[in-house]
């Protein structure tokens, strides 16, 4: 992981932690608070290849970017892309029919909400771009919800880098209670999204 880490940090991270970003924004199976995390965490390192200044701006610049890009082929071409071999797997007719269902609903407050449910971002955009929703109103929301999510998650990580080596350290020490660590934070992880996705479906801004 660290080797990794610094191959990126040498080469190019910005253009591969945007080439992450479209990736995740176009439905790939990839968290998107992890090249947020992945940035912060260079960037915390006070590695010379990756600064804050210009990393923060690139980060939520690619992500509203990505969601642009997937809120215009819905836009432009309407139902003809789901039919694509890529997009297929992602953009299904239920993930397509159950945003269909939110966005009548609740409009533009769904395009926020679906910023932080992972599986749901392209459908959401998608459909919206399909239903011809207000460029504005599109930019306001997501732009809204990524000011929250994109510095909350870089610093998140750009605060912890300065402990990664001790963390290290203890880990190798303590491997037992580092594995036990790490699987349970894992599952709070997994505990607080379930728990955020039914307080929403509760709600009616998120149907399940």
């Amino acid at each position: 992981m660290e080797e990794l880490i610094n191959q990126l940090a040498t080469q190019a991270p910005y253009l591969i932690i945007v080439g992450v970003i479209l990736l995740s924004g176009f439905g790939a199976p990839i968290p998107e608070d992890l090249p947020i995390m992945l940035g912060g965490f260079l960037c915390g390192k006070n590695d010379p290849a990756a600064s804050a200044y210009v990393m923060l701006p690139v980060l939520f610049i690619s992500i509203v970017g990505a969601d642009g890009i997937v809120f215009w082929l819905g836009r432009k071409y309407g139902h003809h892309v789901p039919k694509l071999p890529l997009l297929r797997r992602y953009l299904t007719e239920k993930r397509l029919q159950k945003t269909e269902a939110s966005l009548n609903k609740h409009g533009g407050k769904f395009i926020f909400v679906a910023r932080f449910l992972p599986g749901m971002r392209a459908p959401a955009f998608f459909t919206a771009g399909i239903f011809k929703l207000p460029y504005w109103k599109f930019l306001f929301f997501d732009g809204t919800a990524a000011l929250l999510s994109v510095p909350i998650f870089f610093f998140l990580a750009f605060f912890l880098a300065d402990h990664f080596e001790k963390a290290k350290a203890w880990a190798a020490e303590f491997q037992i209670f580092a594995i036990i660590a790490v699987v349970g934070g894992i599952a709070l992880f997994i505990i607080i999204k379930i728990g955020f996705k039914k307080l929403l479906s509760r709600s009616g801004v998120y149907e399940s």
